[in-house]
């Protein structure tokens, strides 16, 4: 058996520690990069030291990050850098550079910087023994050259200037004259042999000569003054020192002040080389010593306003750094109550040693000078004791540690609100340079704080936002200036299912529907460009891998330079509502076919019967019997047909499938179309008609038939409605008031009380009563209401009740008489020229027998020859074999539809020029233009009008 203990693992020795902080924490400028230079790592003392900011440097080449000062006459640093790295990756040994030059760029961008650093390069190996990073220790040293510069310089000065003195024989004078101060120090104790003016001024003007240091400055010994000097004087070596604090006692003329000076202790020697004494010489760089305080100051209030969150801990930090930098005894801040003249300090630091003060003061306690600072003026106490503001006070200020203070008021809307105080336990001549950097510091806190409270209540106003958005119902979504999604509320990522964020830019149009993304990418584009509303419907996917329909809508909000800074947007599911529609538009083409069979059908058995009563009054008896029921079959035949019309007719008004011929009418051509058609009805009632016309004209744009419709709906309306022997008026007005004109029908009828809400609807009618059985569908108002919405018009109802009558107004926009255009003078009619006893050559195709038959029988009655066929095919041969004149065509044949049979016929040579006339159930404006298309002349709807045939055979 070994006694040797068994390896341990290394892993037994792995320290507990986060490297990146141990890095951080470096107190050496310190940065790591790859052998190809590009920075990986760097720790918070190299950003302190270069003024960079870390998201500038990483992943950047290190010559990029940190060129070479173009302004030198021969820049090296990076070259020299270079090299030592590159040494460093080929022995894999760190490597040590002399103090190197190498300026950094300005924070502000404009420039560089005058730096010293003292680089040492050490490799990090991997695992196969190579270089993968090298770490670079960067020591700063500028300051430290600077003052060996200073020195240096300062030690040649005084060579120089004792050399000509030694020329001159006249030391003192010169001495005397010298910008530095000196003093000459004789024997082991010390003794002043000569000071010049500068030594005097550091020192306070104390009359020293003939004195030891310990004698003519006593707080020297207490300041370890003495104890150099007497190092030098024993050891015969020189000693320089940079920045050193010198603390001058306060007199009855001036309060203590603090010096910093660079000086050198030369030991002086006689003849034969001992020392004798020692020459004094220095600087007084209190100024700039002060400046980097102060600047080091600013750098680190800089450092907190970017790693606190809170305004109260940014405040707090600012005190902190003011006392330490200016050695206050106390530093705070707090609010001001002007009804109370009290101060109620929020929070304050104070030097070691010293108790907080009380929490609320009153500014009479501390003097007179509440008035100055409301109005916005700094207030600087030097001696509480001597300034008349606070004489009366001075001993209550002293007992609180403050024998000079600073206040600096914080004016919001010209009303103090708040102050910053600094005070000082002793007496203290505040400096300009002090000054500044109160203010300076109380002015970056302000704005600092505005900014942290401005960012806290933005990150409230946007939790509150989400709080709603996710509340809301809807999918809310919110993007950049340029379109870029940077926002979905809960209720997006419970739709769709998919990870937060992984929508965000542009990766929302990836849930649509294919064939829905480039339409909805290309109204987004536009919206973006004008501004303008986005509102669309697509198909978006839902969790469930299923797409459902969604209405889209964003608006822009705009700043107060009204640009768009954001586009604030939701998403609703609208899938349900959109299958509901679909449903309903299935049903409602469904309806309009069920209507066009159901007119189809109904005309063909109306087809024969009005043809037979017509046969009737042609062959038939000329017995009055006879006659009365022709008529009467002619009659309800068009009564029924009218009905059909009026059926299909509002399905096509009411759904806007109407084209308007447009044109300039003059009303009282619509009262006397509408009054032609309306007269056989008030008649056959013993209605009396009474017209109230304007002496003028009126002229409105629309189309006349369709207006005449309208108001001939209205005059049948009032016919049935008003028991027999009533009074129906028709009305004409002109409104200046409204631009309008109003047509009216006022009947003294049975008049309306529940039905007059609903009176335009469809199929709504008043109760019947047997005398009006004939009412009607309860079409005629509901056509009414769309023809004059079609013109940019409306239709109203009114009435005193049942019993006392109604009124139906159609209201239309007046042309005024400067639009009106002027009309041309109208031609004389054409007389229809019908050559006197003619008999054409008729083929009649119908597969209703009855149909067929009664209209050849008619045309025969007529004085014509015809042909009857049953199907088209039969009808096509005996085309060829037969002289025909003009072809009357059913629709739906059985073998061959009638749109076939007629193109076959243009198809052929000896019937392409003949006449071709559709006669047809289907009468919608579709069909119309499918028998043009097919090759028909005219379009007839059963029952015919025949006259209209008549007069179209006779042409």
């Amino acid at each position: 058996m070994s006694n040797i203990d068994p390896p341990v693992s290394p892993a037994a020795f792995a320290p507990d520690a986060d490297f990146t902080a141990l890095f951080d924490a470096v107190p050496t400028p310190c940065l790591a990069v790859t052998p190809d230079l590009v920075i990986v790592a760097v720790n918070d003392a190299h950003l302190r030291a270069t003024g960079a900011r870390r998201a500038q440097l990483l992943g950047r080449h290190l010559f990029d990050a940190f060129p070479d000062n173009p302004d030198l006459d021969q820049p090296d640093g990076s070259a020299n850098i270079g090299a030592a790295i590159a040494r460093v990756i080929q022995t894999k040994a760190p490597d040590t550079l002399p103090i190197q030059r190498y300026d950094v760029p300005a924070e502000d961008g404009v420039g560089f910087v005058e730096r010293y650093w003292k680089p040492v390069h050490v490799p990090v190996l991997g695992a196969d023994g190579e270089v993968r990073y090298v770490i670079q220790h960067a020591e700063e040293v500028t300051q430290r050259v600077h003052e060996a510069d200073q020195a240096a310089q300062m030690r040649s000065e005084l060579v120089a200037q004792a050399q000509t003195i030694r020329d001159h024989h006249s030391m003192a004078e010169l001495f005397q004259q010298a910008p530095v101060f000196m003093a000459m120090l004789e024997g082991p104790e010390h003794r002043f042999t000569f000071v010049n003016s500068g030594f005097l001024q550091l020192i306070g003007q104390r009359q020293v000569l003939g004195q030891t240091v310990a004698q003519g400055l006593p707080e020297a010994v207490a300041q370890g003054f003495i104890t150099l000097l007497d190092e030098v004087y024993r050891s015969g070596k020189q000693y320089a020192a940079n920045g050193t604090r010198y603390l001058m006692p306060a007199t009855a003329n001036s309060p203590a002040t603090e010096r910093h000076i660079d000086f050198v202790y030369q030991p002086v020697r006689d003849g034969d080389g001992l020392v004798t004494g020692i020459l004094v010489q220095g600087i007084d760089v209190t100024d700039r010593v002060l400046r980097e305080l102060r600047r080091h100051a600013l750098v680190r209030l800089g450092d907190a306003a970017r790693s606190v969150r809170q305004p109260d801990d940014l405040l707090m930090r600012a005190c902190v750094i003011l006392g330490e930098t200016l050695g206050a005894s106390r530093v705070g801040y707090g609010s001001v109550d002007l009804d109370t003249e009290t101060f109620t300090v929020a929070r304050d630091w104070s030097a070691p040693g010293l108790q907080a003060p009380p929490t609320t003061l009153r500014f009479s306690d501390y003097g007179n000078f509440l008035e100055e600072l409301s109005q916005g003026k700094l207030i600087a106490i030097d001696d509480v004791d001597f300034d008349p503001r606070t004489r009366d006070m001075a001993v209550k200020l002293k007992a609180r540690h403050a024998g000079a203070f600073v206040d600096v008021p914080v004016i919001e809307r010209g009303t103090l609100v708040a102050m910053i105080f600094v005070t000082s336990d002793q007496p203290r001549c505040w400096s300009e340079d002090d000054l500044a950097l109160i203010r300076e510091v109380a002015e970056r806190t302000r704005s600092t704080s505005e900014r942290l409270r401005s960012e806290s209540a933005l990150r409230a106003s946007e939790a509150r936002f989400r709080t709603i958005a996710n509340a809301m119902p809807q999918m809310v979504w919110s993007t950049l200036p340029n379109g870029m999604h940077d926002y979905f509320n809960q209720r997006w990522y419970d739709f769709t299912g998919v990870p937060p964020g992984s929508t965000h830019g542009e990766a929302w149009n990836g849930l649509l529907h294919a064939d829905d993304q480039p339409r909805a990418w290309a109204l987004w584009q536009q919206c973006l460009a004008t501004g303008e509303t986005y509102e669309i419907q697509y198909r978006l996917r839902h969790f469930s891998g299923r797409y459902h329909w969604v209405l889209a809508r964003a608006l822009p909000i705009r700043g107060d330079t009204d640009h768009i800074i954001r586009w604030m947007g939701t998403c609703t599911d609208i899938h349900e509502q959109k299958l509901a529609e679909t449903e309903w538009r299935q049903a409602s083409q469904r309806k309009d076919e069920f209507l066009a069979m159901l007119a189809h059908e109904l005309r063909n058995p109306l087809a024969p019967i009005s043809t037979a009563a017509q046969l009737l009054k042609l062959r038939g008896s000329h017995e009055k019997p006879i006659q009365h029921a022709s008529d009467i079959i002619i009659r309800q035949v068009k009564h029924m047909t009218d009905l059909v019309d009026d059926l299909l007719d509002v399905s096509r008004v009411t759904r806007g499938l109407v084209q308007l011929e447009q044109q300039d009418l003059e009303l009282m051509a619509i009262v006397n179309g509408a009054v032609e058609q309306s007269r056989p009805l008030l008649e056959a009632r013993h209605h009396a008609l009474v017209l109230r016309l304007p002496p003028g004209q009126l002229h409105v744009r629309g189309d006349r038939t369709r207006l005449v419709q309208a108001l001939a709906n209205l005059l049948n309306n009032a016919a049935k409605y008003t028991p027999q022997g009533g009074e129906v008026v028709l009305a004409l007005e002109a409104r200046a008031d409204s631009g309008e004109v109003a047509m009216s029908v006022t009947d003294n009828g049975i008049g309306m009380s529940a039905e007059l809400p609903r009176v335009f609807d469809l199929f709504a009618q008043a109760e019947r009563t047997p005398d009006r059985a004939q009412g009607g569908l309860g079409l005629g108002l509901a056509l009414v209401k769309s023809i004059a919405a079609l013109h940019g018009g409306s239709a109203a109802a009114a009435s005193d009740g049942a019993g006392k009558g109604s009124t139906f107004t159609i209201l239309l926009p007046l042309l005024p008489p400067a639009a009106v255009a002027p009309q041309a003078p109208s031609a004389a009619p054409l007389p229809t020229m019908v050559p006197e006893g003619r008999s054409l050559r008729l083929m009649v195709v119908d597969d209703n027998q009855d149909a067929g038959r009664t209209l050849g029988a008619l045309l025969e009655a007529q004085g014509h020859q015809v042909l009857i066929f049953e199907d088209a095919e039969t009808a096509l041969r005996a085309s060829a074999s037969h002289e025909v004149d003009a072809f009357i065509l059913d629709i739906g044949l059985p073998d061959m539809d009638g749109y076939e049979l007629a193109r076959r016929l243009r198809a052929q040579a000896g019937t392409a020029n003949k006449l071709l006339i559709a006669l047809t159930g289907y009468g919608q404006a579709h069909d119309r233009v499918m028998s043009k298309v097919a090759g028909f002349d005219h379009h007839f709807v059963k029952p015919v009008d025949h006259a209209e045939l008549g007069r179209v055979l006779a042409g």
